[in-house]
């Protein structure tokens, strides 16, 4: 009998959190679930801070206190609590060495990663590099290193890099997450019904996945972060 495949919809940004842990969540219930070839994902652009200078870096910790005004005490005990969860998935969450940054353009090189269907492995390792290693990635250079351990082509990138090149399919799924309501990420719509807005418990996930094949549906909210605040 023909499997139908589960087409799953994930807006996220990779300076968020939770988006990192959420991945890992929906990862786990896939494995779990034995449905890794049953699976089709589609991963769409969110901005949370959109207004950010180009070209320029700040200690993500105090882009969120002074520019955010998200309080240093309530700051730290939420980066204390994400670094034990994350270790939990096998995420090195390393906060005090985070730089946020313009995500844009790095939303437009991950627009062309879909292209070749890199799209999933690029999340991963442009978390890694913000979230664990730390890497600047306001920098041109930074970034292409990170093309580079990919195994994507280096000259491409630059030239989508100094182009205008896949702008638009980020403001396209920065409008389709507008006309959805969709304020804060990650957001996950699980066969064009489900929807699961934030980090949720593992069995949230794996539920979620279970109700699909059994042609139920669900609505779950939790953590997450948003472009005008802050991660809880």
């Amino acid at each position: 009998m023909h499997q139908e495949m589960i087409s799953i919809d994930i807006w996220s940004d990779i300076v968020c959190p939770f988006c990192y842990v959420g991945k890992k969540k929906l990862e786990k219930a896939i494995h779990q679930l034995e449905l890794t070839d049953k699976i089709v994902i589609q991963w769409h652009s969110f901005e949370l801070a959109p207004d950010f200078p180009k070209g320029q870096s700040m200690p993500s910790t105090q882009f969120l206190t002074e520019k955010r005004g998200y309080p240093p005490a309530q700051l730290q005990k939420a980066q204390e609590h994400l670094t034990r969860q994350g270790r939990e998935y096998g995420i090195d969450f390393r906060f005090e060495k985070s730089l946020s940054f313009n995500t844009f353009d790095v939303h437009r090189l991950w627009q062309w990663s879909k292209t070749l269907k890199k799209d999933t492995e690029f999340k991963e390792a442009f978390m890694y590099a913000y979230f664990t290693e730390g890497i600047d990635l306001s920098k041109q250079e930074n970034v292409l290193n990170v093309i580079t351990k990919l195994g994507l082509n280096r000259e491409k990138a630059a030239e989508i890099l100094e182009s205008n090149l896949f702008a638009q399919e980020v403001r396209n799924d920065q409008q389709q997450a507008a006309k959805l309501g969709i304020g804060g990420v990650p957001y996950f719509i699980i066969q064009g019904k489900q929807v699961i807005s934030g980090a949720q418990d593992d069995r949230v996930f794996e539920n979620a996945l279970k109700g699909v094949i059994k042609n139920l549906s669900s609505s779950e909210s939790g953590g997450s972060c948003t472009p005008t605040g802050i991660c809880d």
